[in-house]
């Protein structure tokens, strides 16, 4: 049977190889759709239920307590159709021991696999059917659990119980600073276990805890159909707004969590996994375009080059006495200074030399802010292999550091090598040198496809790394612990009949009140749309200064560690406004002076800001005081005097008299004599 195709594959095989590197920020939307990016979400979120998804474990507890420890190693299993999932079979290879701290308040047997699962948590099936009611979705009439392994430790079982909730629906997807207004497509949206939380990896050992395991969350899927790096943040945005519009979600640190899919024409889907804030995925799915790109430019230099894929080593004996790739350089490196090498060998570890045909001066290109296509290669042997002493791996391409140039012809002697191959060392305990030698090569070999298939770890500076080989199909398989569960029409009815609002009905609504629909997305997204919603301004001026005095002072003062306003003492200033006694423009200034003195009565704030019958006698006595004060100041132009007179003036009549009546006066008392 011949191997089935890769079915991530970027629908357009045409790189944009001669497309410079630029910033975030740089591009326009046509840039982009000229290097082909494609961008897609999954985002996991948690609901807040009483109880774990298959026990009636309590959900939602957050744990230090061990009351014991469990030890356990993984191994991959067959599909259904005979194979091994890659990324199960390159967990196998880590050869790590997994440790589970237990705290006896949030697990039972069911989560280590020692009980049968329980039946499936209504609660959280009602909650995720109402998740997916809300994105459209054409939902199941019987849930169906399947297996998904997970052999990197965080599930103790080696698999995660998953079942799909709905298939293919689209919400509408408006962005006006971005210029967006389509439909986005969802995909589908399943209902889940929660992993572990990992507490430490180091070398062979991973260690969690389990008291987030089991905690039921929902992954909604999108099409690939985000353009731009700002679209996918927009999109995560938008999905999180719809889901929490249910108010039956988590919310705080790790409740939500999505998994970025990139690509770029000629490449493969890469996963950026468990991005938890939405600030960050610009600049990661950006930079990752351009790895991407850069990876794509480094297999056309090797075609160019005439140069084919390293042989792999059998996996019957060390790698380096079954292939002529590699060599045991230890003996080689005997009066090697280079510190790292030299304890390395004072432990009688491996240093252990491969051999990169054609790869020379490669190791070099960039593929990241800061990083060269060598990291690809240490990133790979640093998981894989688990080597944790740094530096644990230097390459020929950097010639001025870790061997002398002795050493270096050496090693190339030893290997056969000429000026056109590039060498990497690497050192560590015999069977790590080994899997990393092996690595290495494979990592090669993967080079002359271009983008190899991988879920890799975004990192704070917006550069990801190599975190393991990305999930197929063959990982997928039915649970036959758990019978299907028939979804009740009655179900279906009472989630029909408490539906809540939804994001861009709240933005239709918005934009009746006299909102733009900028403004509307805006607000609808924030964190006081509630508090808008509470004040239910019913003029569209007030509405609509309403709206951006929030957005521009709540955020400054919960900077300043005050807390979020009630809508209490503000709507004494809302109704103030509509009856036009205090003006708009005092609306900021009022806000400021209600949050910050909260032990006052809002009768009492607002008296300094209302308009009053002396008005125009204090208008005249300010401006002539302001008049005596610019005799001083001749050798001002006129709009330097006028912006220095307004400043003086508007800060006593502010709410209370119209910016251009005082303008006028102003202008009158300050050029009478240009004027006559």
């Amino acid at each position: 049977m011949s191997p089935r195709p890769p079915s991530d594959l970027n629908p357009r095989r045409d790189p944009a190889l001669d497309f410079p590197d630029r910033d975030l920020g740089e591009l326009s939307l046509e840039d982009y759709e000229q290097i082909g990016f494609l961008g897609g979400l999954e985002v996991h979120q948690q609901l807040d239920t009483r109880g774990k998804l298959f026990c009636r474990c309590p959900a939602g507890r957050r744990v230090t307590n061990v009351d014991a420890e469990v030890l356990r190693h993984m191994r991959p299993t067959l599909s259904e159709l005979g194979e091994y999932d890659a990324c199960a079979l390159m967990e196998f290879k880590t050869r790590k021991e997994i440790v589970y701290l237990l705290d006896r308040g949030t697990v039972c047997t069911y989560e280590i696999d020692d009980t049968p699962p329980f039946p499936i948590d209504l609660e959280a099936v009602k909650i995720g059917l109402e998740i997916g009611r809300l994105y459209g979705l054409n939902l199941a009439t019987e849930l169906h659990v399947m297996r998904k392994q997970y052999l990197d430790g965080s599930i103790p079982t080696g698999f995660q119980r998953t079942g799909m909730l709905g298939l293919t629906g689209e919400i509408p997807f408006r962005v006006p600073s971005l210029g967006i207004d389509r439909p986005l497509r969802i995909r589908q949206v399943s209902i889940e276990e929660d992993s572990c939380r990992e507490v430490s990896d180091l070398g062979h050992r991973i260690t969690f805890r389990t008291d987030r395991l089991g905690t039921p969350l929902t992954e909604v899927v999108t099409e690939p159909d985000l353009r731009t790096p700002f679209e996918v943040q927009a999109a995560g945005r938008l999905i999180a707004q719809v889901a929490r519009a249910t108010g039956k979600v988590k919310r705080g640190a790790g409740a939500a969590r999505q998994d970025v899919n990139i690509s770029v024409a000629g490449s493969r889907r890469i996963e950026l996994k468990g991005v938890g804030h939405h600030r960050r995925l610009p600049l990661l799915t950006h930079i990752e375009a351009f790895r991407q790109l850069n990876l794509l430019r480094i297999r056309e230099e090797l075609r160019n080059r005439g140069i084919e894929p390293p042989s792999l080593p059998d996996g019957r004996a060390f790698s380096w006495t079954t292939s002529p790739l590699v060599i045991e350089a230890s003996g080689h490196l005997r009066r090697c200074e280079y510190a790292p090498i030299k304890d390395a060998i004072d432990r009688q570890e491996r240093v252990v030399a491969v051999r990169l045909p054609g790869f020379s001066g490669l190791l070099s290109h960039r593929t990241q802010p800061g990083i060269t296509f060598a990291r690809e290669f240490s990133e790979r042997v640093r998981v894989i292999a688990c080597l944790t002493d740094r530096p644990f791996m230097i390459h020929s391409d950097v010639r001025d550091y870790g061997l002398d140039p002795t050493q270096w012809r050496a090693i190339h002697s030893a290997l056969e090598a000429d000026n056109e191959d590039a060498v990497i060392v690497v050192w560590g305990p015999a069977s790590d040198a080994d899997t990393a030698a092996r690595e290495i090569l494979i990592r090669a070999s993967e080079a002359h496809e271009g983008v190899p298939s991988e879920t890799r770890q975004p990192y704070l500076d917006g550069t990801s790394g190599f975190e393991r080989m990305l999930p197929g199909p063959d990982r997928m398989y039915p649970d036959t612990d758990t019978p299907p569960l028939p979804i009740e029409d009655g179900w279906l009815a009472e989630i029909e009949s408490r539906l809540p609002e939804l994001p861009w009905d709240r933005e239709n609504r918005y934009v009746e009140m006299g909102l733009s629909l900028g403004e509307a997305v805006e607000l609808g997204a924030s964190r006081w749309a509630e508090l808008f919603d509470d004040l239910s301004p019913a003029n569209k001026k007030v509405a609509r200064r309403l709206a951006h005095a929030l957005r521009k002072r709540i955020p400054h003062h919960s900077r300043l560690g005050r807390e979020a306003p009630t809508a209490e003492p503000i709507v004494p200033l809302v109704r103030a406004l509509e009856d036009e006694s205090i003006r708009l423009e005092a609306t900021e200034a009022a806000l400021d002076a209600l949050i910050e003195h909260p032990e006052k009565s809002a009768v009492e704030v607002l008296a300094s800001f209302k308009v009053t019958k002396t008005v125009h006698e204090e208008v005249e006595r300010l401006c002539g005081r302001v008049a005596e004060s610019a005799k001083d100041l001749t050798d001002r132009s006129r709009d330097v005097l006028m912006r220095w007179a307004m400043g003086e003036v508007m800060p006593h009549l502010l709410g209370k008299a119209d910016p251009m009546e005082v303008r006028q006066r102003l202008e009158t008392v300050l050029f009478a004599e240009e004027a006559a």
